[in-house]
């Protein structure tokens, strides 16, 4: 037989092309394509400083807060661990008299901040406790117990208290 002879006609070819799309005009408009992602609005405050450009060859290798723009009190200085930037902890409110080392070194700044918990950044920023020690986000419902609202007063997160009857060795 003929190649032609062996193809059926399919009377249901139209249905299934109006089904697949295929009736569908033959070419669409796209919105363009973007140069670059769009920023995010920071939620840090943050100040422009016009510096001459001899000023700005020596500033920029000084490490400045990136709230007031000041490179002054470097002791209080913490750094990213995400995105790099430097802070002043005063600035960002952060307590770092009371942090460990290795709460220094794993600080995240307010645009970076993520429930340390689950690792992600909530719908609901409110939803998030701050350890007064450590300055590290917990949410509020992945607590051990889970809780409504944030307590009054200080609150201290289990990696930073230390109990002087078990020395942190019990079980929670």
């Amino acid at each position: 037989k003929k190649e032609a002879d062996r193809v059926q006609v399919d009377e249901s070819v139209e249905k299934k092309d109006l089904v697949a799309g295929s009736m569908a005009p033959a070419s669409v408009k796209l919105p363009g394509l973007r140069d670059k992602a769009p920023d995010q609005v920071s939620c840090v405050p943050c100040k422009e400083v016009q510096l001459k450009s001899v000023d700005a060859l020596y500033c920029g290798w000084m490490d400045s807060c990136l709230t007031c723009g000041s490179s002054g009190a470097s002791d209080t200085m913490l750094f990213c661990v995400d995105c790099g930037e430097a802070y002043h902890s005063f600035c960002v409110n952060a307590p770092i008299h009371s942090m460990s080392d290795w709460s220094v070194a794993g600080w995240r700044c307010p645009n970076c901040k993520v429930c340390e918990i689950s690792g992600e950044v909530p719908q609901d920023e409110s939803s998030l406790i701050y350890c007064e020690m450590c300055d590290r986000a917990f949410s509020l419902h992945l607590l051990d117990p889970p809780l409504e609202k944030a307590p009054r007063g200080l609150w201290i997160c289990g990696q930073c208290v230390d109990c002087k009857v078990c020395k942190n060795t019990a079980d929670p």
